[in-house]
């Protein structure tokens, strides 16, 4: 039994029960493992919640080809707009992959009762944070915006895009087409301030 298969086997499981009703016992009867060989592989259910996060999302990464970004090649003959709206789009495509889609769910119905599935989705915001703040250092620096304070936008971008998805998310589930160009709406909005700034700023300087 690999650690693949144990982690796949988890997921499933949790979906059946939930995340509050899992116990490492139930696990290992799932895998057909005595409890002490699981424990081999992870030293607890929180342990193995992590590793289903971090593999799972790794997974997705490289099954897209999403590794480092070159921000040269990102940013070569695209706007501001574009540049987001690739960055976004990548983000898209790891959370929607079929088993982050399927983890996500899980992690969400858990968040409010489960401290370590809320651990993962503070992990995550984290990890959306820091990369907004690295593309962000980088535009500034090719001067492709003019930022006052960089960790204070990339929080703010990140935080906004973070509530669309999710909002895109629940108009899917519930059926409706509120959703409908949302995020681009955002980019689009985010743009035109951070445009203004830069010109404006530009004036200034002459």
């Amino acid at each position: 039994m690999t650690k693949q298969e144990i982690l796949e086997a988890t997921l499933e499981l949790a979906c059946e029960k939930g995340l509050g009703n899992l116990s490492m016992s139930m696990i290992a009867d799932r895998v057909h493992l005595k409890k002490s060989s699981l424990y081999s592989h992870f030293r607890s259910k929180e342990e193995l919640i992590q590793s289903m996060y971090e593999t799972f999302r790794e997974q997705a990464k490289q099954q897209r080809g999403i590794g480092e970004i070159d921000y040269d090649r990102l940013f070569e003959g695209h706007s501001l707009y574009e540049i987001l709206q690739i960055s976004v789009s990548n983000y898209r495509t790891i959370s929607r992959s079929p088993v982050m889609e399927q983890f996500y769910r899980l992690i969400l119905s858990e968040r409010t009762l489960n401290p370590a599935a809320a651990m993962i989705l503070v992990e995550e915001t984290r990890r959306m944070i820091h990369a907004t703040r690295q593309l962000f250092y980088a535009l500034c620096a090719k001067k492709i915006i003019v930022l006052e304070d960089p960790d204070a936008a990339a929080f703010s971008f990140a935080m906004g895009v973070h509530a669309v998805i999710d909002y895109e998310g629940d108009a899917e589930r519930a059926g409706v087409n509120d959703a409908e160009s949302a995020m681009e709406r955002y980019l689009q909005e985010f743009c035109s301030v951070y445009e203004s700034q830069t010109k404006t700023k530009g004036k200034k300087r002459l």
